[in-house]
């Protein structure tokens, strides 16, 4: 789903701000809204479709993921970004399962949610560093086994490491910089991973390797 673009030509993300607090809502759509380019749709009726859905889970995180789904106007296909009250154990990783692009604490900065959004729209994936290690471990933040591996062996393990910080947004110095190799190794790494997923860009793999459970970001 592509965002719209405006009389001037330039790109207009579209954001459906979903919370079951109108008090939250509104203070989301506001600090969405900070953001040139974005354009806030009302929460029923409109006739446009959303780029992206900021779903806030409420102060009840422990809810089952589908049942936070059910917020989600039906027909909707746009990338999600959840912001949960509690991202430990299983709750940020069930979320990511379930479709989400991004998942954040509810109480992270406006600009981390505006981050999260305009990496939603652009096909990325954004998750607390904390969480994404730990689901790249195969743990949960607490050291509780979480079920990400798929049996899927399409990538090798740094493949999947370099994958999962692609979806973070990091470019190939920082990638080389992180995981202590050369830039040289990560461009031979990433060839392997375009041809192995058959994704032309960046955006095309991580959006593969999420669905097909490659990786957790």
């Amino acid at each position: 789903m592509g965002a719209a673009r405006s009389r001037a030509g330039s790109a207009v993300t579209r954001v459906l701000v979903v919370s079951p607090s109108a008090r939250t809502r509104t203070a989301l759509e506001r600090i969405v809204a900070q953001d040139a380019g974005v354009v806030i749709l009302a929460t029923a009726g409109s006739p446009a479709s959303p780029d992206v859905i900021v779903l806030d889970s409420g102060p009840e995180s422990h809810l089952p993921f589908p049942t936070l789904l059910e917020q989600r106007p039906p027909r909707e296909a746009a990338p999600l970004v959840v912001l949960l009250d509690d991202l430990d154990g299983e709750a940020g990783a069930r979320a990511l399962r379930a479709g989400a692009r991004a998942v954040l604490p509810r109480h992270a900065s406006p600009e981390e949610i505006r981050a999260a959004v305009r990496a939603a729209a652009a096909g990325l994936a954004s998750v607390p560093a904390a969480l994404a290690g730990a689901l790249l471990e195969g743990t949960s933040p607490e050291g509780a086994r979480a079920p990400v591996d798929t049996g899927d062996d399409t990538l090798t393990p740094r493949e999947r490491e370099i994958l999962t910080l692609l979806g973070e947004g990091l470019v190939n110095k920082e990638i080389a910089a992180q995981l202590g190799i050369s830039e040289h190794t990560v461009k031979t790494h990433l060839a392997a991973i375009y041809e192995k997923l058959e994704a032309s860009n960046r955006a095309e793999a991580v959006a593969t390797g999420l669905r097909r459970g490659l990786v957790m970001l």
